[in-house]
């Protein structure tokens, strides 16, 4: 693939990266409200006084408009790219919102059974491309940010890829040089709480490349960071990631994180391990060569144009049939996906009420606990509270809503003041709650002679709910 430059054109901003002579890269904000001529001369205008080098560009696809997974194809070895292709719509169909007719794709085999399956909406890369012809620039490919991630030297195994720029965070897994899972986050003014935010979420990345993805064996990490953030990062990191942290540094010169993915891709200056294209599903008859001796030339022409109308025909019926098949499984999908949301919406609802208070049952064990003399129950006040929760279904594929279960639970808090005739009830009576398993007990307040105040917590009374399915 020959490309001068990488670009990748946001809403509001453009990135762009070049290895001549020398690397180079910029990073510009982009007037908003512009229409298509007008944002076309705009950019036409910035490569020129950027002196961005002439010919062909490479497009990046912003992260946050593009879907990276890992599925289980279940396809054999030797599938044509066009099969390989429709298989892995079929499946985005069912684990993402994004439209599978209306996407770029591409597909690259990370284990035996796994693939890693990245797409986005091609009416977004058709308008990306218009404003490339419109900047006087043609594109050579389609590709995405974790595919920068990914060429770093060195992937040969599974490796975790952590980035900290000054505006954005992202994280990045990548198997044998192929982006598996990608994680892309804003920052904020708040440096501790940036450092919190990524070592929470890179811990998530790597459960979720263990459990859904099944690369358990994850050697390092790379860390890519600003300077007002990379030393207390280093440290929580090594606290957190049971793994060796490894801060990379480019053999060129350091380039803000943010355009790292693009110049990696510029110095490579290789076609990137995802190429997003919509490959069309082959036409006509495919069959291998035949080679036939000149004594049976004539009648193997027969056989062949034979086979061809017959073979053309019964393809030609296969492939109505499989597109009203696609077409009732995308809007049975659908009606799926509207059914599980209310039911949802229902089970969430109906969980939070409840027949029968709680407090009453545990205000009358509190008062069979009471000595029958001796004691004087001032103020009795409390509260109750109902919170409910959804565990979701695991398997193979991931996390499910099919299967899960819905759990209420109820909490009870009282307060209890009371007077006493003797000291000595007080320690007698506090046992009694301590050794009662329905109950938690503190005392509140300084130790008066003849008065007492206890903290009465419930253990949580929780309830199960049926199956979603």
């Amino acid at each position: 693939m020959n490309y001068a430059a990488v670009i990748e054109l946001r809403r509001n901003r453009v990135l762009a990266a070049w290895n001549g002579k020398k690397t180079g890269w910029f990073d510009v904000s982009m007037p908003e409200d512009m229409d298509a001529a007008a944002r076309g001369a705009w950019l036409k205008d910035l490569f020129r006084k950027e002196s961005l080098p002439e010919g062909k560009v490479l497009l990046v696809v912003p992260r946050r408009e593009a879907v990276l997974l890992q599925l289980e194809l279940g396809i054999p070895d030797g599938t044509s790219l066009a099969d390989l292709h429709s298989v892995a719509k079929l499946n985005l169909g069912t684990h993402s919102t994004l439209d599978p007719h209306a996407c770029v794709i591409d597909v690259a085999p990370t284990t035996d059974s796994m693939h890693a399956v990245c797409a986005a909406p091609s009416e977004l890369v058709d308008r990306i491309r218009d404003d490339m012809k419109l900047a006087g620039r043609s594109v050579a490919g389609v590709t995405t940010r974790a595919s920068g991630i990914a060429s770093i030297p060195g992937n040969e195994s599974t490796d975790l890829y952590i980035g900290a720029g000054k505006r954005e965070i992202e994280i990045v897994v990548a198997h044998n040089g192929i982006p598996v899972l990608s994680r892309n986050l804003n920052r904020n003014s708040n440096i501790q709480a940036d450092i919190s935010k990524i070592a929470a979420e890179a811990h998530r990345a790597l459960t979720s490349a263990r459990m859904v993805g099944g690369l358990l064996s994850i050697s390092k990490a790379r860390l890519y960071a600003d300077a007002d953030i990379r030393p207390k990062l280093v440290a929580e990191l090594d606290d957190h990631l049971e793994l060796n942290i490894e801060e990379y540094s480019p053999d060129f010169a350091r380039v803000p994180e943010e355009l790292l993915p693009l110049v990696q891709l510029a110095v490579n200056h290789e076609k990137p391990v995802i190429d997003l294209r919509n490959v069309k599903p082959p036409s006509g008859l495919q069959l291998p060569a035949v080679r036939m001796t000149a004594g049976l030339g004539a009648l193997a022409a027969i056989v062949l144009i034979g086979g061809f109308i017959v073979l053309a025909q019964q393809r030609a019926g296969a492939e109505t049939k499989l597109s009203k098949l696609r077409t009732e499984l995308m809007q049975l999908q659908r009606n799926e996906r509207v059914h599980l949301r209310e039911e949802a919406r229902l089970i969430h609802i109906k969980s939070l009420y409840q027949d029968d208070p709680v407090w009453t049952t545990q205000n009358a064990a509190i008062v069979d606990l009471l000595p029958e003399t001796g004691l004087v129950i001032d103020r009795l006040t409390g509260s109750e509270t109902r919170s409910t929760t959804f565990s979701a279904s695991r398997s193979e594929s991931g996390r499910r809503y099919a299967g899960g279960k819905w759990s209420a639970a109820d909490h009870v808090s009282i307060d209890l003041y009371a007077s006493v005739d003797d000291r000595a009830i007080v320690p007698r009576l506090r046992q009694t709650f301590i050794d009662d398993p329905r109950f938690d007990v503190e005392s509140k307040g300084p130790e008066l002679p003849d008065r007492l105040v206890f903290a009465l917590t419930s253990k949580p009374v929780k309830s199960e709910g049926d199956d979603d399915e």
